[in-house]
């Protein structure tokens, strides 16, 4: 599949939009709803926008939730640590290492998402004591991959009331992820509204593209957020309003931006290894430290 993958190279047109009647510091990101084939057409279409007036053409909103992630397994926590702390593999693991020897931790190996019924009553006593009732979900996880060791726990705190530890920065950091994740695995669905704005302008078909959303009830979200989820930081909450709230719309700044289909390669290279490791199982666990 990689290597019978052709790079297209493209453009794609994005527009930064000042919505009338905000404050001046408001802005609104927008993506064209088509791509432009070289850098020609895409010039051509900015200034052909050029004095254009721009309106809200339609607004869409749906309600959804969003559910936390399981606790850690080892390979999960290998790419947590790597996204959100820029630790490579061996860092992670002899880091957890140290950390299961100091008895902080549970066993760093394991394919494992199951928590035992003391981790979760504790993980539920916390959640309540700090957060409420409303923010408590009991959950036990269940291991997709075949061949999952159920009788193992997931990677979590040894003592789930223990919020901190003394140790190294980077230990300290660990830690942290690890006890966040295993709390945030517990606690409520996130209740979110996702609006999808078209815009349109006086001087042709095509249409941009604005995905928002507003948090209505933050759930998990209060505790932890996946990597993957980062773009939930930037919700805006000024978009998830009526129509005619912002019917009018001043363009402050577009600009072309070169990409390339290469990041689909990526894309479906890092698929290819998830692939490979589910289907390995607990072996890519048995990975050895520098």
């Amino acid at each position: 599949e990689i290597l019978a993958f052709d790079k297209e190279a493209y453009y794609k047109v994005e527009a930064l939009f000042h919505p009338e009647g905000t404050p001046e510091a408001t802005f609104v990101k927008a993506v064209l709803d088509r791509r432009m084939p070289d850098m020609d057409a895409a010039r051509e279409f900015l200034e052909r926008c050029i004095g254009a007036r721009f309106t809200i053409s339609s607004i869409d909103k749906k309600e959804g939730t969003r559910t936390p992630a399981a606790p850690f397994t080892t390979s999960t926590l290998q790419q947590e640590a790597a996204r959100k702390l820029r630790l490579s593999v061996s860092q992670t693991m002899s880091i957890a290492q140290r950390l299961y020897e100091s008895g902080l931790i549970t066993y760093m190996r394991t394919d494992s998402t199951n928590l035992s019924s003391l981790a979760i009553n504790t993980a539920k006593q916390y959640i309540c004591n700090s957060f409420g009732e409303e923010y408590s979900q009991v959950r036990q996880y269940k291991t997709k991959a075949k061949g999952a060791q159920e009788a193992h726990e997931a990677i979590r705190p040894t003592y789930i009331e223990n919020t901190s530890i003394e140790g190294t920065p980077q230990e300290q950091k660990l830690y942290e992820l690890i006890w966040k994740r295993t709390v945030a695995s517990q606690m409520s669905d996130a209740r979110i509204l996702r609006t999808d704005i078209k815009v349109s302008s006086d001087k042709g078909e095509e249409k941009f593209n604005v995905q928002a959303s507003q948090v209505l009830f933050d759930g998990f979200l209060k505790l932890y957020l996946e990597s993957r989820d980062e773009e939930i930081k930037r919700l805006r909450t000024e978009l998830a309003q009526s129509k005619n709230d912002y019917n009018n719309l001043k363009l402050a700044k577009m600009i072309e931006v070169s990409d390339s289909e290469m990041k689909n390669a990526k894309q479906r290279l890092s698929k290819l290894v998830r692939d490979v490791n589910k289907c390995i199982g607990l072996l890519s666990t048995e990975q050895t430290t520098e």
